[in-house]
């Protein structure tokens, strides 16, 4: 029997709103990123939401941080960079060069990389039904991006690989904060995670952009998608996912994964003149399915 609970459709409905941000953000980026560089970007966009989140951790929430141990919060920072700089940098790096449909089929991937990686490091088994879902995910996304498309994206290919190693690097995240994320809570976790990202973003940006003298240099209409990237593309789309986990079992947000390439195609045909190709919408359903047959669990035979 289906769980219709009014706490179960709260929790899909924060899912849902969360993943299909998620697709906007990725349109949004390819959008805006030849106006300026990717590792100032990726700083303006996550300290921004960075900002919002904390007032919502202090002023709404009205919580503390928790004490951590000296180790764990080296291992976090470690994670932080990896989460917080090296994939907000690939994926802004990443659209420069593929689609925004490219860019997001590959980071629906996610949940799989999330297993896989899980698997390698004994904090997951791979069941047959898991293993069959990591086929057809490399078959959906071998699909999608087959398709030369070098009229729009002559370097599509680089960026597809800049996009998977921001997907790895947030399947890394997935993994290996999972222990503190139970242990000290969601929000305490992301924002220092976060800050301490945007920190060598930051660093990082001084030394090869110009983010103080150029490179974020918009007009009204660019602050704009900066903003939409940072509040509800960070922020709130953090948030809502965070809640969501806490209403439904992660089983059921992930399923809701699929919003993520579906808003991002879309936008990206509306915003960007991206072609809706059948390579694209063959690529897009064998992922979904993957990552729908990754989190089935057999039933149980009693008697």
């Amino acid at each position: 029997m289906s769980d219709t609970s009014p706490q179960t459709i709260k929790g899909i409905f924060f899912a849902c709103l969360s993943t299909s941000l998620g697709g906007m953000t990725v349109a949004l980026t390819r959008l805006i990123i030849h106006d300026t560089g990717p590792l100032s970007l990726a700083f303006i966009r996550y300290g921004l939401g960075a900002v919002v989140l904390l007032g919502i951790f202090y002023l709404v929430q009205k919580r503390q941080f928790p004490k951590m141990p000296g180790r764990d919060m080296i291992i976090l920072a470690v994670i932080g960079i990896v989460m917080f700089a090296s994939f907000p940098y690939f994926m802004a790096r990443a659209l420069e060069d593929t689609t925004a449909a490219r860019g997001a089929l590959v980071f629906t991937t996610l949940p799989l990389i999330s297993m896989v990686l899980g698997a390698i490091f004994g904090i997951e088994r791979l069941s047959g039904m898991k293993m069959i879902a990591v086929v057809v995910a490399i078959a959906g996304t071998t699909l999608a991006l087959s398709e030369r498309i070098e009229d729009i994206a002559p370097n599509a290919f680089r960026g597809d690989l800049y996009m998977l190693a921001g997907t790895m690097g947030a399947a890394s995240f997935n993994v290996f904060a999972r222990k503190s994320l139970q242990t000290y809570g969601n929000m305490p976790v992301l924002l220092y995670t976060m800050f301490i990202g945007i920190t060598v973003l930051f660093g990082l940006a001084l030394v090869y952009e110009a983010p103080l003298s150029g490179s974020l240099d918009f007009d009204a209409m660019g602050w704009f998608v900066v903003f939409m990237l940072g509040v509800p593309g960070a922020a709130l789309m953090m948030f809502t996912w965070s809640r969501a986990l806490q209403l439904i079992t992660p089983t059921q947000a992930t399923i809701t994964v699929g919003l993520n390439p579906l808003t991002a195609i879309l936008l990206g045909a509306v915003l960007l003149s991206e072609p809706i190709t059948l390579h694209v919408l063959g690529g897009f359903i064998l992922v979904v399915l993957a990552v729908i047959l990754a989190h089935v669990r057999p039933p149980r035979v009693t008697g």
